[in-house]
């Protein structure tokens, strides 16, 4: 029976469209509520800290995936000897910004990890703010202000002189040159904690006539509208968004004189989601900037090959056709995802073939098993008796 701690999992976001954001930060903490909120046996107890949700009143704790989480209180000092009640064996932040600080200082002897999924460096951020929206060069996009984790490099020296343990990892080890620039530390290990993919090929297999799925946000730094024109280009295939926009008003996307062969769904249910990959036969994504995108990893295991810019990690070309780095809106992009897709869509052999490979990868780096595994590790390394 492994010993029992409890795990203070900190956020900005939760994958519950009543509680903000939908994005990978929040799936993060969704596929931990599935595995420790799910089976006790596993002897921990997860609690969510919110760095943006705030309080009501006096209700200062929600649910959220069966797990408690807490809200933000407004009454700082309040609020931190709220925090100090609970007794965490570990904290586990879901990367790092400016406001986890505040956690950090909270539990100044508690271990720390900081689960690095999408570090943000100034060359990174330079990229990104090149983003416009078409026809429009003067309106700065929503959803593209620097993110600042530099004060993670005074948590770690803060954290040494209280010999508390800080630990990085990352489920993408190809980001490892990105670390001192984002956090303002560079880490003498970098530890590898894989994501947590549960999705199997469902048994009806591909369809029948061309299916392209994209997954996703639907706002300006995903460049959705880039999708949409692709579309254009291919009017006897089929076209599924799956997602929703966090954005909206000036500087958001708005979908406009969709073409006909365009379908967009908004958010589903895993069962759903599960069963459009599987059926689709190619997995666009658009993005200007990715750390290693779990639509990515979800389309493999349902064997649907990848066609994107973006390239985490070599992914994308070793599981479909990478179109290489294009700044701004994109569009002088789309002859390349054009051809891209054109290659897929006519090859089955191909297809098929990166389609099984990937989902081989995926089962063999990205599962439940490899994840308890590699956090083990970690407990272990900053003296946590778990396992």
């Amino acid at each position: 029976m492994p010993q029992r701690i409890k795990l203070g999992v900190i956020s900005d976001e939760f994958f519950d469209p009543q509680l903000g954001r939908m994005g990978g930060f929040g799936w993060a903490c969704q596929q931990l509520a599935a595995v420790f909120g799910v089976d006790a046996s596993l002897g921990v107890e997860l609690v969510f800290l919110s760095n943006e949700l705030k309080a009501i009143g006096k209700q200062d704790e929600v649910t959220a995936h069966n797990c408690r989480l807490i809200l933000r209180s407004s009454h700082r000092w309040a609020w931190l000897r709220r925090l100090r009640r609970e007794r965490f064996a570990l904290l586990l932040a879901i990367d790092y910004n400016l406001g986890y600080r505040f956690f950090a200082r909270a539990w100044p002897r508690v271990p720390l990890i900081v689960w690095s999924r999408d570090p943000r460096p100034p060359e990174d951020m330079a990229i990104i703010q090149t983003l416009r929206l078409p026809a429009q060069p003067s309106r700065i996009p929503q959803g593209i202000n620097p993110l600042d984790g530099t004060s993670l490099g005074g948590v770690v020296r803060q954290s040494r002189w209280l010999r508390r343990p800080v630990r990085l990892a990352t489920p993408a080890p190809h980001l490892a040159a990105k670390m001192a620039g984002t956090y303002n530390y560079e880490p003498p290990e970098l530890y590898f904690l894989p994501n947590i993919i549960n999705l199997k090929p469902h048994p009806a297999g591909k369809s029948a006539t061309p299916l392209v799925v994209f997954l996703g946000r639907l706002d300006p730094y995903k460049r959705p509208w880039l999708f949409v024109e692709l579309a254009r280009r291919f009017p006897s295939a089929e076209f599924v968004m799956l997602g929703q926009a966090h954005f909206t008003g000036a500087g958001a996307w708005t979908p406009e004189d969709l073409p006909a062969n365009v379908k967009m769904q908004g958010h589903v249910g895993e069962t759903a989601k599960e069963e459009l990959l599987s059926s689709a036969w190619v997995l666009v994504n658009t993005s200007l900037h990715e750390g290693l995108a779990v639509s990515f990893l979800e389309a493999l295991a349902c064997e649907t090959p990848l066609l994107a810019g973006r390239d985490p990690g070599g992914v994308t070309s070793r599981f479909g056709v990478c179109v290489g780095q294009w700044n701004g809106d994109g569009l002088d992009a789309l002859p390349l995802y054009e051809k891209g897709l054109r290659q897929l869509l006519d090859d089955a052999e191909l297809r098929q073939r990166l389609g099984r490979e990937g989902r081989e990868w995926v089962n063999a780096t990205h599962s439940r098993d490899t994840f308890l595994d590699a956090f083990a590790r970690l407990c272990q390394s900053v003296g946590v008796d778990w396992r």
